[in-house]
């Protein structure tokens, strides 16, 4: 068995705070430092800012990163609501929709403020030498090629893996800089595409929103992974009431974001299980993992309508954060958890971003209770079975 740890960070916007938190309690139990760094959208600014601080140590990078995401707030990525240059793009949206043959804006919000703000955050001259001097093995990010739909993972470090055409995956060794971060988060249509090279890019997480597959292609023996969405666990109560657009876009970021990554940490433990019944003997590996996500369906959801109605509503939202508050008033963020749930991508704001980091900490605490032993690592399949699963600890 390789025991070279590697870290897989999820996509989600603003929810990416949770895995410093996670990170932060999950480290001292290491028995290795961990060498691979690879996340997609929310989850590649993570790995980027993790990698660029990897000699300090896991423990103190995540501590660190917590406080980082702690002064980022949505004038850090996004440009203001209420302006001209919004009303301009909204009046271009029209008049392309009435048929005047104008071409259509770049996005539906304004990222001039993303490059500065990556900049600030993650310092790419320590991320490359952290890498040049052997403290981590490789670390990349992964975004999707508008040209081609495929995923591409922008690496540094390690040897650059052959081309999957089964998944659809791309390897790019390349010293990663501002703009691959910025590209693998520029989520489609909400944010403009984003040029690297010669080739335009966005979200990775469309395609590959967690990357099991390149963590391991690069070199990782084991995984530590970093959901941002619920995945499994108790059947979750009927909710028999008539679904509206929200709930429809709530669905569709469930099944591209939470979906995919099930079936990736379900089909690892399944390739584990054969390994193990062949007596090690096929060409896979054992890759044991730790899998820590939010345990309720809408826990993020409950906890941004919560965070909104206390801070957000009414007039003292206005002046708290003007862009927010108009923001969670188109969601209607404050009326119930699916909502919410929304809301959280954009949620850049302190008073949401410190109880997520707690929760991400306590949800990695319920993993390492779970396991009961002093081993964190796993191979089997991470959900009990049905009858289980109402009693296991956790979820």
């Amino acid at each position: 068995m390789d025991e070279t740890i590697g870290i897989v960070l999820s996509g989600g916007g603003a929810r990416g705070a949770y895995e410093f938190g996670a990170l932060e309690v999950l480290a001292p139990v290491l028995e290795h430092p961990a060498r691979i760094i690879v996340g997609t959208s929310a989850g590649g600014l993570g790995a980027a800012y993790l990698a660029s601080n990897a000699h300090v140590g896991l423990e103190a990078a995540a501590r660190s990163g917590g406080e980082a995401w702690l002064e980022v707030e949505i004038g850090d990525v996004i440009g203001p609501l209420c302006s001209p240059r919004e009303l301009a793009r909204v009046l271009l949206y029209g008049l392309e929709l009435a048929g005047f043959g104008v071409p259509g804006p770049p996005s539906l919000l304004d990222t001039s403020p993303q490059p500065e703000t990556i900049a600030r955050l993650i310092d790419f001259g320590q991320l490359a030498r952290n890498v040049d001097d052997g403290t981590l093995a490789a670390v990349a990010v992964v975004a999707t090629a508008y040209a081609t739909a495929r995923s591409v993972v922008f690496h540094y470090g390690g040897d650059s893996p052959a081309n999957d055409d089964q998944r659809g995956i791309d390897y790019v060794a390349t010293r990663l800089a501002v703009e691959h971060v910025q590209a693998s988060s520029a989520i489609q249509s909400l944010f403009p595409a984003v040029r690297v090279g010669e080739h335009w890019y966005g979200d990775g997480g469309v395609r590959l929103n967690t990357p099991l597959k390149p963590a391991i292609k690069l070199g990782a023996g084991q995984l530590v992974v970093i959901g941002l969405n619920w995945v499994a666990g108790p059947r979750q109560e009927d909710d028999d009431r008539r679904p509206d657009v929200f709930d429809g876009a709530s669905a569709v970021a469930q099944a591209l974001l939470a979906d995919q990554l099930a079936h990736d940490v379900d089909t690892l433990a399944t390739i584990n299980d054969d390994v193990k019944q062949s007596g090690y003997s096929i060409t896979h590996r054992l890759v044991p993992y730790i899998f820590v996500a939010p345990t309720e369906r809408l826990a993020i959801g409950r906890l941004a309508m919560d965070v909104f109605n206390r801070h957000y509503a009414g007039a003292r939202g206005l002046r708290r954060n003007r862009e927010l508050a108009v923001l969670g008033r188109l969601l209607d963020a404050g009326r119930n958890p699916v909502r919410g749930d929304l809301l959280s991508y954009l949620f850049f704001a302190p008073e949401f971003t410190r109880p997520l980091i707690d929760m991400g900490r306590r949800d990695a605490q319920a993993w390492l209770d779970q396991q009961r032993r002093a081993d964190p690592w796993r191979t089997e399949h991470p959900w009990p079975p049905p009858a289980e699963a109402s009693s296991a600890p956790g979820g």
